[in-house]
C-alpha cells in the first residue's frame, strides 16, 4: 500500500507570506531577488496549472500594493510554491513560503521581536 501524500504548501486568504521575486531586473547586487510580506487576498485555479493571485505587497510603494498576477506553478512543495510570472515582458519568478521571524530580520532589519504566530499581527500594525 502506497503509503499517502506529504501536504502540499497551499495559499489562504487574509494570510501572510514570505515573497521572493527573482528576476534580473532585480541586479545582481540583489542577488537577483526582491523580498516582501504578502497578505494573499484571493486565489483562483486557472486552467492547468495556473492560477491568479491576489494579494497585498507589503514592501511596494504606497498606492501600488494591491498587486494581482498570473502565475504559473513550476514546482509546489510541502513548504514553498515556486511559480513564473506570466503577465510581466521580462522573467520573473515568485517564490512563496512561510513566513518567520528571521526571515523578516534578515531582509528588513526589523526590530520585529515576537514569536512566528505573532507576526501576522505585527504586520497588520505595520504593513
Amino acid at each position: 500500500m502506497a503509503s499517502p501524500s506529504p501536504t502540499r504548501f497551499t495559499l489562504r486568504p487574509g494570510h501572510w507570506y514570505a515573497a521572493e521575486l527573482i528576476g534580473d531586473e532585480f541586479g545582481a547586487d540583489q542577488d537577483c531577488r526582491s523580498y516582501s510580506p504578502i497578505r494573499v487576498d484571493r486565489v483562483e485555479p486557472m486552467s492547468g496549472r495556473r492560477l491568479s493571485l491576489s494579494f497585498y505587497h507589503a514592501n511596494y510603494p504606497e498606492g501600488v500594493r494591491d498587486k494581482i498576477y498570473a502565475l504559473a506553478t513550476i514546482q509546489r512543495g510541502q513548504h514553498f510554491l515556486l511559480a513564473r510570472c506570466l503577465d510581466v515582458e521580462q522573467d520573473r519568478f515568485l517564490l512563496l513560503h512561510a513566513i518567520t521571524g528571521i526571515w523578516v530580520k534578515e531582509h528588513f532589519n526589523s526590530a520585529f521581536d515576537a514569536p512566528d504566530d505573532g507576526i501576522a499581527r505585527w504586520l497588520d500594525r505595520n504593513a
